[in-house]
């Protein structure tokens, strides 16, 4: 970035003066940093890109996007659940891979109004409103419900009465708002039942994405697969150190740096095949681009099939090749966030005399096309896998040529939580808190599962966004609280990048590979993972 640049960025209305003030400080730091080893003709630095997902935080992601992308951060690969997928649809469809994207997205967002997604009943919008303005809603109400029952149910006892009726009538009045509260109930659960166990069809959503994607010229998946999938040297990139030999030897330099750093620690054997098997590889000789793919990547779930669903990786076992060049991928995005009883499942009937269907269950689910399932019924994919850094994750890497990032979303609760834990009585205070607390452990097991056996990524390639008080589900979001949450976006990237060593990310990188491999052993090389 120039001092131009930043000047410019600097009078940018949407960043926050605490933003300004870290921008101004950290601006020569970062600016003398290098990123990734792979650049276009204009000297951007590629990565690949994970977002979590998290409701209306969205904005967050943008800022951090923002926070990257002025320092030349640009993106081969893009992968997102939920708001992490409508932010990876954007990065992939909007203007060119060397050209900023953030200001872009921060501006559809921005004016995106939240609370027109929630296309249900009026009351299911105006009871969603009071529960997010209160967070006591449902215990206030169910306490008045219970106590205008118990005061009515006593009066019919304890007043005095002249005739039958007047009984009949002090009877009748509790079992009467009893049945007013089960007719209520029962038009709740009646309307589950017609729009699918979704309170909102998510049309209005849906709608609208295509007509953003639409303005950027892709109404198709196959248009936007033809215009951010790209292999090896299509993608017109450079090697920073050249691009004939000089990534295959830095790469053997680097892996015998290694050893030579960790003697005690290497298994000679496993670590010669290794090494001969890298000598060997005269792909990567001929072609420092050997493999190298740009890609996006939409994680949703399907319950019916009960897996997580990679979209458009996974798409030919619901979409045919010819349903493909006609359908938006917005339905993509449309499935990822389909938040269970918010909004109602995305279902996609399936063709299964396609032949490029029956390959897809075939080789995706080893299914014989008499077993295909008729339909694939989408849920939100944070159920199974909300942060899917692992998409990304090459346990055979031959030499880091560019890093991964992520960024997660949290909040002053989650954050509390996670400094001091839980205690016994706040886990089993009610049934509630238990159910609550069992679904977090089921929602969060995949990624945590993997970052817990890959603690390389926390230490260096994952930043969490604090979002604050706010409310992931708050659609009500005024305009001050989305960019409340773009700047909080904003300064963690600048956060991450200001921390961020690329030499040691690769070097710790290369180590994780052979600790994986069995080269390093485990047992002494305990924090390398």
């Amino acid at each position: 970035m120039t001092q131009e640049n930043l000047e410019s960025i600097l009078e940018d209305p949407t960043l926050s003066p605490a933003s300004r003030e870290k921008l101004a400080a950290f601006y020569a730091n970062i600016s003398a940093k290098e990123f990734s080893d792979i650049l276009d003709a204009r000297g951007n630095q590629y990565v690949e890109f994970v977002q979590e997902g998290g409701g209306v935080w969205g904005s967050a992601l943008v800022g951090y996007l923002y926070g990257l992308e002025i320092f030349g951060i640009r993106f081969l690969k893009v992968a997102g659940t939920s708001a992490g997928a409508i932010n990876t649809m954007l990065i992939a469809a909007c203007r060119t891979k060397e050209e900023m994207k953030s200001d872009v997205i921060r501006d559809i967002l921005f004016n995106w109004n939240f609370a027109d997604f929630m296309d249900g009943r009026a009351y299911v919008r105006k009871t969603i409103h009071a529960m997010l303005n209160n967070k006591n809603f449902l215990k206030i109400n169910t306490f008045i419900i219970i106590g205008i029952l118990v005061f009515f149910g006593i009066l019919a006892f304890v007043f005095p009465t002249d005739a039958l009726w007047e009984t009949k009538v002090l009877f009748a009045i509790p079992l009467f708002l009893v049945l007013i509260l089960a007719a209520c109930t029962a038009k709740l659960y009646g309307n589950l039942r017609k729009r699918n166990s979704g309170l909102n069809p998510g049309h209005v959503f849906t709608e609208q994405m295509k007509e953003v994607l639409t303005g950027f010229g892709i109404r198709t998946v196959a248009q936007l697969n033809e215009k951010f999938v790209k292999t090896g040297k299509a993608l017109n990139l450079n090697y920073r150190y050249g691009n004939t030999t000089e990534y295959y030897d830095r790469a053997l330099q680097s892996i015998g740096e290694i050893r030579e750093n960790n003697k005690r620690h290497i298994d000679e054997i496993r670590y010669r095949i290794f090494y001969d098997s890298t000598v060997n590889n005269t792909y990567y000789q001929q072609d420092p681009f050997y493999l190298l793919k740009s890609e996006y990547i939409v994680v949703t779930t399907d319950i019916n099939a009960k897996v997580k669903v990679q979209l458009p990786t996974m798409a030919n076992l619901y979409w045919s090749e010819e349903e493909l060049k006609h359908s938006s991928p917005a339905e993509f995005v449309r499935a990822s966030m389909s938040v269970p009883f918010f909004f109602e499942p995305m279902q996609k009937k399936i063709n299964q005399e396609e032949d490029s269907v029956k390959y897809a269950w075939k080789f995706w689910m080893n299914t014989q096309p008499e077993n295909i399932n008729p339909v694939g019924i989408f849920i939100d994919g944070g159920s199974i896998s909300n942060f899917p850094i692992d998409l990304f994750h090459d346990p055979d890497i031959f030499y880091p040529r560019m890093p991964l990032f992520g960024v997660q979303l949290t909040s002053d609760p989650d954050i509390l939580s996670e400094k001091r834990g839980k205690t016994s009585e706040e886990i089993l205070k009610s049934p509630v808190t238990f159910a609550g607390n069992i679904i977090d452990t089921l929602r969060g097991f995949n990624d945590k599962s993997f970052l817990t056996k890959h603690t390389f990524y926390h230490l260096f390639s994952i930043q969490a966004v604090n979002c604050g008080n706010s409310n992931w589900l708050n659609f009500f979001m005024k305009k001050e609280e989305k960019e409340d949450l773009f700047n909080r976006g904003f300064q963690a990237a600048l956060d991450f990048l200001n921390g961020f060593d690329w030499e040691q990310y690769k070097c710790e990188r290369m180590m994780l590979s052979m600790k994986e491999k069995k080269i390093l052993k485990e047992e002494d090389t305990p924090t390398v993972g």
